[in-house]
């Protein structure tokens, strides 16, 4: 078999899936001909299917070594480096994939995974520079704009995200991640009534989304003043119960993010002081999957569903097409067709109107298209979840917190020692100090001596390191319940201040309520 063939049957082989038969004939061709770096790029790009990404870059190099004047496959050889994780070296090798003239499209895609570099290297100023770079190589991409909108909100220059975000708009009027950027920026800066509004578009125009709904659910859940009234922290807790109730019930959750919910609601169930609903929730999540897939609801059993303000309705093709014109009829396209207008040259007119118009008789028509049949099955949770560490930790802490409040000593003292199982040390610390607490209140056997041992702990563990904020509070508040306020106040004092407040706080109602 010739060098040709072997390496178009390796391309083929490699689009066909079969990426052993690919990296064969691969090394066939490399075998006939091993001067030509044309097998070395079929052998790498069957590594990259494969994943092997070692071998892919071995192989790459081979080929930039083979012919040092083929741009694209110093491009190739960057791409299999950037997908290992050598970003110093893919950098150097994009580099020179652009010195040596690789292809525009190309070029255009080595300055859009640069950019990406940047983000991940926090250095957002040269992430613009090269996303800027690829739109002018490859046009407009929505990606690049989102990762656009992005840098200029890190950079705060807040117009110019929002004006990268108005162009993810017109580009995917439908797709709900432009009006998620704008949201997050507007609850960023504070601006609150733009954040809404933008919920409120976005529940006009785009898809709805779990990611629609879940941030609905941190609209409701934010704290706009600290200065607000308990009746106004109450109506913003039950409205964010609702709001969770909603994301459940129509945003399609995975396990991970239904846990996420059900805690949530537990937390606002506890501000509210309803124990015994945050309980409820709080025991679902002991089988998240079985729990969602049979009807749990947060709302509380006597609670009426109250969802209809946030309907979350799917616009039909032809409501869609309607208005897509009035965007267009309003010239809210205008930006945009100037760009596509470059594609349009090859009509022959340097008539605006007409280049205008073909550009308008050059969209689908979205009404021809029968909407998609709704099958009516119910949204089922699939797979075998459990929740992550965090989700755990979280949980117990909210058993622990209302056991307390409940005088459910017992209780308190089983969740004390699930927490402490823990492989987050700060929240092992929480369940170390539940247990003294519960001991406490239980009146249990050298109680005072298991307080003085884990002071002698936590001082331990701050003087190996000074800076163990965590232990430091433990220890006060372990100095408070054994009634030793003058050590309490003296480590305390030690603080830095957003450190020190809460448990000056919390010394001074200790000794207000008499100590032990």
């Amino acid at each position: 078999m010739s060098f040709n063939e072997n390496i178009a049957n390796s391309n083929l082989a490699t689009a066909s899936k079969n990426y052993e038969l690919a990296l064969d004939y691969a090394k066939k061709a490399i075998k006939e001909q091993p001067d030509s770096p044309d097998g070395y790029v079929s052998a790498g790009r069957a590594c990259m299917s494969k994943n092997t990404l070692s071998d892919a870059v071995t192989y790459f190099t081979k080929a930039t070594e083979k012919d040092p004047k083929i741009g694209d496959n110093f491009f190739l050889l960057g791409y299999a480096q950037a997908m290992k994780g050598d970003t110093t070296d893919s950098l150097r090798s994009f580099t020179r994939a652009i010195e040596r003239n690789c292809k525009p499209d190309i070029r255009g895609q080595i300055y859009k995974i640069m950019g990406m570099i940047n983000i991940e290297r926090r250095d957002h100023a040269n992430a613009l520079i090269n996303f800027k770079q690829a739109e002018e190589q490859s046009g407009i991409d929505y990606e690049v704009l989102q990762h656009k909108a992005v840098c200029y909100a890190f950079l705060k220059e807040y117009k110019n995200a929002l004006f990268s975000i108005n162009q993810m708009k017109l580009v995917q009027p439908h797709n709900y991640k432009a009006y998620s950027l704008a949201f997050h920026l507007f609850m960023e800066l504070g601006i609150y009534d733009e954040a809404k509004a933008e919920l409120e578009r976005a529940k006009k125009y785009a898809k709805p989304e779990f990611a629609y709904y879940f941030d609905r659910v941190l609209f409701t859940s934010r704290s706009t003043d600290p200065s607000e009234t308990d009746d106004e922290v109450r109506a913003r807790c039950r409205d964010s119960v609702k709001a969770i109730n909603n994301a459940l019930l129509k945003g399609e959750p995975d396990g991970i993010n239904a846990a996420d919910l059900y805690l949530r609601a537990a937390q606002m169930y506890v501000t509210l002081e309803q124990y015994n609903d945050a309980l409820r929730v709080l025991d679902a999540l002991a089988d998240v999957v079985s729990s969602f897939n049979n009807g749990f609801s947060v709302l509380p059993s006597d609670a009426a569903e109250d969802i209809s303000s946030d309907s979350g309705e799917i616009l039909s093709p032809e409501e869609q097409e309607a208005i897509l014109q009035e965007k267009w009829d309003n010239g809210e396209f205008d930006d945009l067709r100037d760009e596509i207008t470059a594609a349009l040259d090859e009509n022959g007119s340097d008539d605006p109107e007409e280049l205008a118009a073909a550009i308008h008789d050059s969209l689908s028509p979205l009404g021809s298209v029968p909407a998609m049949e709704k099958t009516g099955s119910a949204y089922k949770l699939s797979g075998d979840f459990k929740m992550n560490q965090v989700q755990k930790d979280l949980r117990n802490s909210l058993y622990l917190g209302i056991y307390e409040v409940n005088g459910e000593y017992e209780n308190m003292l089983i969740k004390a020692k699930e927490l402490q199982s823990s492989s987050i040390v700060p929240n092992q610390y929480a369940g170390i100090y539940y247990e003294l607490k519960a001991g406490k209140y239980l009146n249990k056997e050298n109680w005072e001596k298991k307080y003085q041992e884990r002071i002698s702990f936590w001082t331990k563990r701050m003087l190996e390191d000074p800076k163990d904020a965590v232990s430091a509070s433990y220890r006060i508040r372990s100095y408070i319940d054994i009634g030793d306020f003058e050590r309490a106040e003296q480590l305390c004092s030690c603080l830095p201040a957003d450190a020190k407040k809460p448990l000056a706080e919390e010394i001074s109602k200790a000794k207000e309520q008499g100590g032990v």
